[in-house]
């Protein structure tokens, strides 16, 4: 009966929906932490932080995680060492830049930081620095389809942050420097975990050549473009709502961003699977698998999430209470419009997902490109004219109806699907994982 329970939940497709499941249990269980024990003020400051670090994370992600998937799966031994290699030398170059950006923002725009940014920057570099290895090896373990191994870095890097902030809390005072050095404890610990189970490839190094890291930055750099549009998304709206309204009001603005995680846990789950499978149809011209492909993870997420997002409609100011304290009740409201814009995400999200691995990262660019101007303007006049975070999210509605339009187009020019083969082949999608999972259990008993 063990075995028989095993086989139910030795999938990849179920190692990355518990590795996702614990990486966002642990993200809010920190945050529901961290927002009783910082101010509001405190805590926007932090929030606005980890935007920042997570853009520049984004970045080295987006230049090398979908060029490893891309030309490592499924690679010969020795392309498979040059690809790792390679990636490698970039990694390390693009770092090696930060640190040096780092230093001479710091010396140039001191004066221009107020004393908590100051400190800030005199952390950033390091935490770009040591989330190297585990990074790395996060990007070669999702080519090898190892959700398995993934889910213990998740469980290492957030559990360990999560650790050092109660022993904070229990020793002495949480303030901003000890979430900072236990946020760096976490991800250091994360990386020296990697570099021991050998996960990294860093011995791969010596054979980088010049070859596969023109390929690597050819194809990265385009997603480059397309990722740092997407992931500035968020960040404009708290930089803009810190400025403009206050710290306060960011804090605020960030609850309806970790009710969003449930929506994440389902959709990373999926795209981390969907990326080799449509990078592989795409590799071998199958167009028309291409297309069963997209229209089946996409409509099936769609179908999934709706539960949930009625469920926190239904449930909002209790779930507030229960995650942050009645003193955030006020984003009541800007929950509601967030979960609602949350059914256009797998479509938005596939259709990015879909242009990168058929090799058409360029036009994903302009369509987060268009989506971000559009964010800040919207922000911009909206917090100009109501100083209200209410209408912050509504724009950002409008803007996400706005883009899936564009995007939907985009796509099509190139894969061949429509509307109905999404909602036809999410159901049935859904309908197969409920009878597999029926009949494993029935197994099992």
């Amino acid at each position: 009966m063990g075995f028989k329970l095993l086989s139910v939940l030795n999938n990849r497709h179920f190692h990355s929906l518990l590795g996702n499941l614990v990486s966002a249990f642990l993200n809010v269980l920190s945050f529901a932490i961290l927002v009783r024990l910082l101010s509001l003020s405190a805590f926007g400051e932090w929030v606005l932080f980890i935007g920042t670090y997570t853009v520049l994370d984004q970045i080295r992600t987006a230049l090398l995680q979908s060029g490893i998937i891309k030309f490592y799966t499924g690679a010969d031994e020795k392309t498979g060492k040059e690809v790792a290699g390679s990636a490698w030398y970039l990694v390390l170059i693009l770092t090696g830049v930060y640190l040096l950006l780092n230093l001479i923002a710091g010396l140039v725009l001191y004066s221009y930081f107020d004393e908590t940014w100051r400190f800030f920057m005199r952390w950033l570099g390091l935490m770009t620095l040591v989330s190297v290895p585990f990074n790395i090896a996060s990007w070669f373990l999702q080519a090898e389809h190892r959700f398995d191994k993934i889910l213990q870095i998740r469980f290492w890097q957030n559990g360990g942050f999560l650790v050092m902030i109660l022993l904070f809390h229990f020793l002495s005072d949480v303030t901003l420097p000890h979430v900072l050095f236990a946020y760096t404890i976490g991800l250091t610990a994360t990386s020296i975990f990697t570099l021991v189970m050998g996960w990294t490839k860093i011995r791969s190094l010596i054979y980088s050549t010049k070859k596969q890291v023109i390929i690597l930055v050819k194809y990265g750099w385009l997603i480059v473009g397309s990722m740092i549009s997407s992931g500035f998304l968020n960040y404009s709206d708290n930089f803009l709502i810190r400025t403009m309204i206050s710290p306060a009001a960011v804090a605020i603005y960030a609850i309806p961003q970790k009710f969003m995680e449930v929506i994440e846990i389902i959709l990373r789950s999926f795209v981390a699977t969907a990326q080799p499978t449509l990078s592989g149809a795409a590799n071998k011209n199958d167009w028309a698998g291409v297309s069963r492909a997209f229209s089946r993870y996409t409509g099936v997420v769609s179908i999934v999430i709706i539960p949930f997002i009625i469920g926190m409609i239904l449930f909002t100011k209790p779930l507030i209470i229960i995650l942050a304290g009645s003193a955030y009740l006020p984003a009541t409201d800007v929950v509601r419009i967030f979960l609602l814009c949350a059914v256009l995400y797998p479509i938005d999200r596939f259709i990015g997902v879909a242009l990168d691995m058929i090799n058409r990262p360029l036009t994903n660019f302009y369509k987060n490109f268009i989506k971000l101007i559009l964010n800040i303007i919207g922000d911009i006049l909206f917090i100009y004219f109501t100083h209200d975070v209410r209408w912050v999210a509504f724009g950002s509605f409008l803007n996400m109806i706005i883009c899936v339009v564009i995007g939907y187009y985009m796509l099509k020019k190139y894969v061949p699907f429509t509307a109905g083969e999404i909602v036809k082949l999410g159901w049935a999608e859904c309908q197969l994982l409920l009878e597999k999972v029926g009949g494993k259990l029935r197994l099992v008993k």
